[in-house]
This record gives structure tokens, C-alpha cells and sequence, in this order.
């Protein structure tokens, strides 16, 4: 009996293995793909690390197209890529392993799901086909240490060095000179974008002008190891004389090495400031202060001779008038001309008297101020946004020598020009500055109140009852 049954088994095992050949032959190949990442939970501002390995039978015509993976809250960059092949029930693949870090900006669950690859590959060559993979969902979690909890804003690194250095226009500060206060950090293991912003104390007495931070990030070649670097920088106007202190700066981070919180600690600076003799009373920047001098006066009459004889006119036509009229005009006068004194044109005259009088460091200050004026493109008072805005070269180059002039000590190279500089000002004030609307733009429109249309009175052709 035992023979017999093993003979009927062989039998049906033959029969059943060309079955099997045919079905695999008749269902080509697809192509594969495995998603990984680690670690699966990772401190605020780390790296996580997202594996992607995409593999198609034979041959891939193009290298496949995969998302950028941004999620929210966090910073995503590609790292590297390598070829890889492999074999898969004796069907030769070949593909490519990527690889992307993720930077998680906040403690939470971060999840990448939803995300398709497309294909393109030799199925039979020369024929090709292109298809759409769904990735497998991944997820990781980002969080805080307890020990960090107190730092704010979190910054965690494996090593981390912040240092400031100071720039005074001259050796002997006084009233209408400027000090630029500069922090740089630089850290090892995060992307600058993760490095927090640096905010420059205030001081009565200083005008403060923050700068525009600088970013930038490195990645060594053969180790991979991302370096990342954040300056930020702030000068200070120095208006009024007296003995100032520029409050010390306390650096907190995680050292993602020791697993402890540590501190660096930058001084504070003492500024020393004297009566500077030559400005005498008007050595500070008074934006509000009218400058009762001829050219002065001059220049209130050239930008508003208008203004000027309309009021002129008014006064003289009403000075017969009621006190309380009188009393009246004069107060419209003051405002009006309080008005004028906080206004763009105010501020621009400003700036072109001093670059008229070669006057460069009260020139460039006045410049900022003037930047307070002429709408979004300058509205924080950045010479760098302004550059952007007005897409000037020649007004770029004569702002860089009156820089080098005031902080840079190089007088002999790249000398300003007032009369370049203000032309090229003057250019980019017409193209920046806010405009007023038109009256066109502000009238009713036409469906509210037509007028083109006549309507006929209802009592049309007819006597009035009497």
C-alpha cells in the first residue's frame, strides 16, 4: 500500500510543477522598495535618519523620482545616495539607496506616510514601463530631556562655541559715534536654521540698529559631519554722552555627548561716552528737533513750498480774525508740521543735508532711520533688505565704502561719493516708497450711482393737482 501512495504523490507533484512555471512565467516582476528609519526616537533639533532603497527588475531607465519629504516642524535634507543590486528568486534587480535627515523642531510624533516614488525601468528590453509605488509609512519621536526642560529656547548639539566681538567707529567714543556688537555661534550635529535668534538688549541713551542674521551650514566630505554657523549683529548709536553697559549674553544648550545642560557666558560691555565738542548740543540724532539754520530753513521751504505759502496766505487773510480762530489755525499749523516731522520726506531731507555736508557716519545713520519710512522693504531699518529691494549695484558699492569708512578704518580705497549716494538713493526712493491712491481708485463705483441712465418722474406730462 505504502509504495502505491508514494507513486500517486510523485505523480501529482510532476503534474503540478510546469502548472507552477507557467503562472510564474505569465506574472512578471515589479520592482520593490523598503522604507526604514532610525533611531525611532530622537532629541528636539537631532537627526533622524530616513532609509529608502528602491530596486526594479533588470535595469532602471532613470533614476526614480521621490518626494522631498518636508514635514512641518522640522528641516529636511538629502544626504547621499548609492547605487545597490541584488537578486530576487533568481531575477537580477538593481536600484538605488537614499538616504534623508530629518531635524525635528519640536517634541512630538513625526510620521511620513502618503508618499509615492515613480519608476522607470527595462521590464523587457529595449521596452520600458513606468509605474507608482507606495511607500510604507514611517514614524519617529522627537523629544525634550527633563534636565533641558528649563532652556529657552532649546538648543541641543554634540559640540557648541559662541563668542562676540566688538567694533567702535573710534578709540575715544563720543556722542554720535556707533559700537557694532557681534555674537557668532557655531555648533556641530544641527542646521543653522535650528540655532536660535539672538536678541540685543536696548539702552537708554543708545539708538539700537539689529542687523540682518547670517546663516550657513557645512558638511565635511568624507565624514559627513554637519557644521552650522548663525551670526547676528547689532550696532548701537551712541547719542548721548555718559557711562553705558551693554548687558552680558548667557548661551544655554544640551550637549547631546555628556547628556548635560551647559552654559557659555559672554561679558558685558562698558562704553565709556564723552561730549563730542563739534556737535555740541545737536551731537544726538533727535528725529522730532528742527534744525533752525538757513540751509534749514531753506530746505522746509524747497520740499514744501506749497504747505508754506498756503499757510502763509491763511494766516495773513485770518490774522484779523477772532482769537479763538487764530488760536485755531495755529494749533492746524502744529499739527501739520509735527506731521511733517515724523514723516518720509522729513526724514529723506534729513539724510541729504548731512550726505550733502560729506558728512558719513551721520549720513549712514540717518539713512536707517530714513529706511523706517518707505514700506515693507526697509521696515526693519536693514540695509540688507533695502540693498535686496532696490536691486542696485552702484548703490551697493557706495553703501559698502561708507561702511568701510565708519567701521572698517579704509579710507583710501573705495572713497564714498554724497553725490552718487544720493542719486542712487533717490532712485530707489522713487520705486520703494508707499504711494498714495488715486482719487480714481477711491471713488463709488459706477453700479451705485449711475448717472448714464435718465429715469423719467412719475408725474411726466401731467399738471399738478392744485
Amino acid at each position: 500500500m505504502r509504495p502505491l501512495l508514494a507513486a500517486l504523490a510523485l505523480i501529482i507533484a510532476a503534474a503540478l510543477l510546469p502548472s507552477r512555471g507557467a503562472q510564474a512565467q505569465g506574472s512578471p516582476p515589479m520592482p520593490i522598495v523598503r522604507v526604514s528609519i532610525d533611531p525611532q526616537r530622537v532629541v528636539v533639533g537631532q537627526q533622524a535618519t530616513l532609509h529608502i532603497t528602491v530596486l526594479a527588475p533588470n535595469y532602471m531607465t532613470s533614476p526614480p523620482e521621490v518626494p522631498s519629504f518636508q514635514l512641518r516642524n522640522a528641516v529636511t535634507r538629502q544626504l547621499q545616495s548609492m547605487n545597490t543590486n541584488e537578486s530576487q528568486d533568481g531575477v537580477p534587480y538593481a536600484g538605488v539607496s537614499l538616504e534623508f535627515a530629518i531635524y525635528p523642531m519640536e517634541a512630538g510624533n513625526f510620521a511620513v506616510s502618503d508618499q509615492k516614488v515613480h519608476v522607470k525601468y527595462a521590464a523587457e528590453p529595449p521596452a520600458t514601463r513606468e509605474v507608482d509605488l507606495a511607500l510604507p509609512g514611517v514614524s519617529f519621536e522627537a523629544f525634550v530631556p527633563d534636565a533641558a526642560s528649563g532652556l529657552e529656547p532649546f538648543v541641543a548639539a554634540s559640540h557648541l562655541v559662541a563668542e562676540q566681538s566688538i567694533k567702535r567707529s573710534s578709540d575715544q567714543l563720543r556722542a554720535g559715534d556707533a559700537v557694532t556688537r557681534t555674537i557668532t555661534i557655531n555648533a556641530e550635529g544641527t542646521p543653522a536654521m535650528l540655532l536660535p535668534a539672538r536678541r540685543f538688549a536696548e539702552v537708554n541713551g543708545l539708538r539700537l540698529y539689529p542687523a540682518q542674521p547670517a546663516i550657513r551650514d557645512k558638511t565635511e566630505g568624507r565624514t559627513g559631519l554637519l557644521t552650522a554657523t548663525r551670526v547676528d549683529a547689532a550696532t548701537y548709536m551712541l547719542e548721548q554722552p555718559g557711562d553705558y553697559v551693554l548687558p552680558a549674553i548667557d548661551v544655554g544648550w544640551w550637549n547631546i555627548g555628556s547628556g548635560k545642560v551647559e552654559t557659555i557666558h559672554l561679558d558685558a560691555v562698558p562704553l565709556k561716552v564723552a561730549a563730542n565738542p563739534a556737535a555740541g548740543s545737536t551731537a544726538s540724532i533727535d528725529r522730532t528737533a528742527p534744525d533752525w539754520t538757513w540751509s534749514g530753513i531753506i530746505d522746509a521751504i524747497a520740499d514744501h513750498w506749497l504747505s508754506a505759502l498756503l499757510t502763509a496766505v491763511a494766516i495773513a487773510g485770518l490774522a484779523w480774525a477772532a482769537p479763538a480762530l487764530v488760536r485755531r489755525v495755529a494749533g492746524a499749523y502744529r499739527h501739520h508740521r509735527q506731521a511733517y516731522l515724523q514723516s518720509e520726506a522729513f526724514a529723506f531731507r534729513r539724510f541729504r543735508r548731512a550726505a550733502r555736508r560729506h558728512d558719513a557716519r551721520r549720513a549712514y545713520f540717518l539713512l536707517l532711520d530714513w529706511l523706517a519710512h518707505v514700506g515693507e522693504a526697509a521696515s526693519s531699518r536693514s540695509l540688507d533688505a533695502f540693498r535686496a529691494a532696490a536691486s542696485d549695484a552702484a548703490l551697493d558699492r557706495e553703501i559698502d565704502a561708507v561702511e568701510n569708512e565708519l567701521f572698517a578704518g579704509r579710507q583710501d580705497q573705495s572713497r564714498w561719493s554724497p553725490r552718487r549716494l544720493l542719486h542712487h538713493v533717490g532712485v530707489a526712493r522713487g520705486r520703494l516708497r508707499p504711494r498714495e491712491q488715486s482719487r480714481e481708485a477711491s471713488r463709488l463705483p459706477r453700479h451705485l450711482n449711475p448717472t448714464g441712465v435718465a429715469i423719467a418722474p412719475a408725474h411726466a406730462g401731467r399738471k399738478p393737482a392744485r
